[in-house]
């Protein structure tokens, strides 16, 4: 398993971002002013809770660390640019596509697999965190069909279905 050590300042500020940008291509699928600060909770546990599959242990513990330390320091993470009104989604995907791609070339065989899993178990509690739809909280649902569609988009994305 690889760790900080194994990659460029480049290469790792890259991998810093892609649970952000895995749980925000779930949230921006399916915008709601009442689900979204639960879901950016939910995204913020999910990540602290480390809970990665065997192949990615040590690299999600460094990459949480990190980004613990970032944040009590108060560092941003780089942003993706955008043009006004664009959708941020497949510039997301490319980003995440990209910075993956390091551990195809550095990882130890397995990694990105294991990796991308824990980006799309990220991705799904992001997703579990709100409700959205109904009104007043009757009819809502806890992932919604947007969300799902999106989860799905990251499963295919990274690799982890086939065709």
């Amino acid at each position: 398993m690889t760790t900080k050590s194994a990659y460029t300042d480049q290469e790792w500020e890259a991998l810093l971002n892609t649970p952000v940008l895995a749980g925000s291509y779930i949230i921006v699928s399916d915008i709601s002013v009442t689900a979204m600060p639960r879901e950016m909770k939910g995204l913020f546990n999910a990540i602290m809770a480390q809970d990665a599959p065997a192949g990615a242990q040590e690299l999600v513990a460094a990459l949480v660390a990190d980004l613990v330390k970032r944040s009590e320091q108060k560092e941003n993470l780089e942003q993706i640019p955008l043009e006004d009104n664009q959708d941020p989604r497949p510039a997301m995907l490319e980003s995440l596509n990209q910075s993956l791609s390091v551990l195809d070339e550095k990882g130890d065989p397995g990694e990105r697999a294991a990796f991308s899993r824990w980006l799309v178990n990220v991705a799904q509690a992001t997703a579990e965190a709100g409700r959205e739809g109904g009104f007043l909280g009757i009819g809502a649902v806890r992932v919604s069909e947007q969300e799902q569609a999106a989860l799905a988009e990251l499963e295919q994305a990274f690799g982890l279905v086939s065709d």
